[in-house]
Order: C-alpha cells, then sequence, then structure tokens
C-alpha cells in the first residue's frame, strides 16, 4: 500500500514505485491489478491527489498461448480456453460460439463447414447443455434457484458494452446451485437455459452477488487480492455430434483459482 505525497498520474506514481515499463502497467491496470482508496483503477491517465491510498499487486505472467486441445475428431475440436484470450479460431476451424474474454474453459469449433451449421442449428434449438462455474461474493440466502427476465443493452464502461435488465429485451434464464460456502464468497455451478450476452455475469451481479474479478459488474465490489482474472469457468459443455447426433459431453478440469483457499 502506497499513499500518494505529491500530485501525479498513476502511470507515473507507478513508475517510480516499481521497475516496469509503461506498457506493463498498464497492462496490468487492464487485469485489475490496482487499486485506487480501495477501488480498482484500470486508466493509467487518472491524477492522484495527495493523501490517495494506492494498492498494486504486479500480476503472474500467464502464458497467451494457443488454445488446449480437450477432443478432436474430423468435423469438431473441443479446446479449453485460458481467461484473457479473446476466442478466435485458429487455422482450420469456424466458431459456433463464443466466450467472453475473461471466461475460461470448454470452447466448440466446428473443422467442416457442414458441422459449422449442423452445430449453429443445435446450439439455436438449444440442444447444447453447458454448465459453468463461478466464485461469486458473498453467499445467496437460498441453496439454488433460477433467475428468469429480459436484458437488453445499457450503456458503456470503459468501452465495453453493459447489460441489464429491462421489459423490452431478449429472455435470458439462468439455473444456478452454491456446491461451496466459502469466507466471503461462494463456489456455484450455473445452467444457462439461454445464452445471452453477458448473462451470467449480469444474473449474478443483480442478484447482489457479482462474479469475483467482474470489472465491469462488479467494479464497485472489493475482491480478495489474489483474484487476478474473472473467475467464470465453462466446466462442461453436452452438444449433439454434428454427423451421428450422439451426445458428446466434454469437461474442462476447474483453475487451481477455484479450490479452497
Amino acid at each position: 500500500m502506497f499513499v500518494v505525497k505529491v500530485e501525479s498520474s498513476l502511470l507515473n506514481f507507478l513508475r517510480e514505485k516499481t521497475d516496469l515499463s509503461g506498457r506493463a502497467i498498464k497492462q496490468a491496470l487492464e487485469q485489475g491489478a490496482c487499486r485506487l482508496n480501495g477501488t480498482i483503477e484500470r486508466f493509467a491517465s487518472t491524477q492522484l491527489k495527495v493523501g490517495d491510498k494506492v494498492s498494486f499487486r504486479i500480476p503472474k505472467k500467464t502464458a497467451i498461448s494457443s488454445l488446449t486441445i480437450l477432443r478432436q475428431e474430423p468435423t469438431f475440436t473441443v479446446f479449453n480456453k485460458s481467461s484473457g484470450i479473446v476466442t478466435a479460431a485458429p487455422s482450420g476451424h469456424h466458431l459456433v460460439h463464443r466466450l467472453d474474454k475473461g471466461t475460461s474453459g470448454v470452447l466448440l469449433m466446428a473443422r467442416t463447414l457442414p458441422a459449422k451449421k449442423a452445430l449453429e442449428i443445435a446450439f439455436k434449438k438449444r440442444e447444447v447443455k453447458k454448465v459453468y462455474i463461478a466464485l461469486i461474493k458473498g453467499t445467496p440466502r437460498k441453496t439454488e434457484g433460477v433467475i428468469e427476465n429480459t436484458l437488453v443493452k445499457k450503456g458503456e464502461f470503459q468501452g465495453q458494452t453493459l447489460y441489464g435488465s429491462d421489459p423490452n429485451g431478449k429472455l435470458a434464464i439462468t439455473h444456478w446451485k452454491v456446491l461451496e460456502k466459502r469466507k466471503g464468497y461462494s463456489l456455484i455451478e450455473l445452467h444457462p437455459e439461454t445464452g445471452r450476452t453477458h448473462q451470467l455475469r449480469v444474473h449474478m451481479a443483480e442478484m447482489e452477488h457479482p462474479i469475483l474479478g467482474d470489472l465491469q459488474y462488479g467494479r464497485q465490489v472489493s475482491f480478495p487480492l489474489e483474484v487476478d482474472r474473472l473467475c467464470l469457468h465453462a466446466y462442461r459443455l453436452t452438444f449433439p455430434h454434428p454427423t451421428v447426433g450422439k451426445k458428446v459431453q466434454v469437461t474442462a478440469p476447474l483453475p487451481k483459482l477455484f479450490a479452497q483457499q
């Protein structure tokens, strides 16, 4: 924890306090490594005042490498995507769904155009079943429940679109269940029936239990210092095989951060 004694920009202040380059500092800020007076601060240009309190944690270096293959067949590949990687199709693959940049876990891609069409139809018909695991702030009063509302675009935050509930929005349904109650937070299982953008993040935030590390929908919440990512993991995906129709189920191991502390 540092206390500001001379007014300056956050970037210049952190340059003086660390041996990091300006680029490295900006990347760390983007990952939520800095708190200004207890609130996450992501802008390097923010002007600091005398007496401000700044905490800064240098993020662990993570390899932004290729996706890890969980299962591969002639018509599709199932990858394990790391948090912090933008969803993009490697050579020879076609996207059929996406995960947010901060979300890790199971990601399905087609290897042929007929398979792409078949899988897209399966997603549209809700024949694809998804299970997510998340760490959320606090503990819900109930152990399980269903959230059903309609979501629309509500605005922007730091260049990112924000969504929220509105009568004129699109239907969004999420089933949730508490798996473990921990000190100050909970491990939760999520089953989305629909696939709206940011659906799980919005639903948890509107329950007043935002997902740990969510710098958009939980930006007013103080997260544990060890949280250096969005704690949302696409744990399991069950889908009809694009050519033979049989059910295929693939699971991505939970990240270490999700283990009991």
